[in-house]
């Protein structure tokens, strides 16, 4: 099957462009390139390349095909264009769909200028692969250069990684270490609100000790001011059975005096009255009258004092030991 273009569609759209649509017979099998549009004008012929927007210009056999070409100036007569999308395919573009294709030439002349058409399109698909192949080598060299740069990012990445690991290990360790640091805290408090605890109970019982003592001290003195007011009763007593003692000395002394100045007048013997007795010097107390009692009584006035004391020493010893 030879090969054929239906064209559907051949107008200029906007001012920097044409577009070409129809439809291609006996192409199965074929790989279309960039298209080419040769276009006859007044100024001479212009050979224009498909512009990138439809690539890759694929064509299904039957189906709608279009290609836009970049195009300044008046619309050109279809009839006046052919239209190249391989080496061996070259078709002219006519409405009328039973036109025979534009890759045969009956004369020589015709296949002379086909062949100056086919090598412009040729010098044109060549520049069009020498610009493809520059972009490609450029897109190349740009791939290579992100690639590097991609490379040193991900390196980057990687240290920026590592980094980070590090210092979540030394986060983690120091995560551990506040927990421990914490656990022994805790440790503390409750070891110091143990001792605390101790210390309130000593301090409790200390207390109870102290108001022990307090009370013992308090007992202490009161059973020394009881001995010292019963010294003191005792003291006074004394004093009153010694002045007793002297009045009943004084008294057997006068009666001594009158008896034996009532013995004296009778015997002859001189008299001795009460003021002579007074004169004299008074003898030392009997050794079997009342004084010894009363040296007795002293004595354990003395030593219920002297226990006394000693009690409220002891007493001041504890309370002084508990505080």
């Amino acid at each position: 099957m030879r090969v054929a273009f239906h064209l559907d569609r051949f107008e200029q759209m906007g001012d920097d462009r044409l577009e070409v649509a129809g439809r291609w017979y006996g192409v199965r099998g074929l790989r279309f390139v960039r298209p080419a549009l040769t276009v006859q004008t007044q100024d001479g012929e212009r050979n224009l390349l498909a512009l990138l927007e439809h690539k890759p210009w694929a064509a299904e056999e039957g189906e709608a095909w279009i290609a836009a070409f970049p195009w300044q100036g008046e619309s050109p007569d279809p009839d006046q264009a052919e239209l190249a999308v391989a080496p061996s395919v070259v078709v002219a573009l006519v409405q009328d769909p039973g036109a025979a294709p534009a890759s045969t030439r009956p004369n020589l002349r015709e296949r002379l200028q086909e062949s100056e058409a086919r090598a412009r399109r040729l010098d044109s698909e060549v520049g069009w692969l020498r610009e493809e192949r520059e972009g490609l080598i450029a897109d190349k060299r740009a791939t290579q250069e992100e690639a590097k740069r991609l490379e040193a990012e991900l390196r980057e990445v990687q240290s920026a990684t590592d980094a980070a690991a590090g210092e979540r290990d030394a986060a983690q360790s120091e995560r551990d270490d506040a927990a421990h640091q914490l656990q022994a805290a805790f440790g503390e408090r409750d070891a110091a609100v143990r001792a605390r605890e101790d210390l309130e109970t000593g301090r409790d019982g200390a207390v109870t000790e102290r108001d022990a003592a307090v009370a013992a001290r308090d007992a202490a003195l009161a059973e020394l001011e009881s001995a010292q007011r019963e010294r003191a009763e005792a003291l006074a007593g004394r004093e009153g059975l010694i002045a007793e003692r002297d009045e009943a000395l004084e008294g057997g002394r006068r009666a001594f005096a009158e008896r034996d100045a009532a013995l004296g007048r009778g015997s002859g013997f001189p008299a001795l009255s009460a003021a002579d007795l007074d004169r004299q010097a008074h003898a030392p107390a009997p050794r079997g009258g009342r004084v010894p009692e009363i040296s007795r009584t002293d004595w354990t006035a003395r030593a219920i004092a002297g226990g006394a004391l000693v009690v409220l020493l002891i007493v001041l010893i504890v309370v002084l030991r508990v505080l």
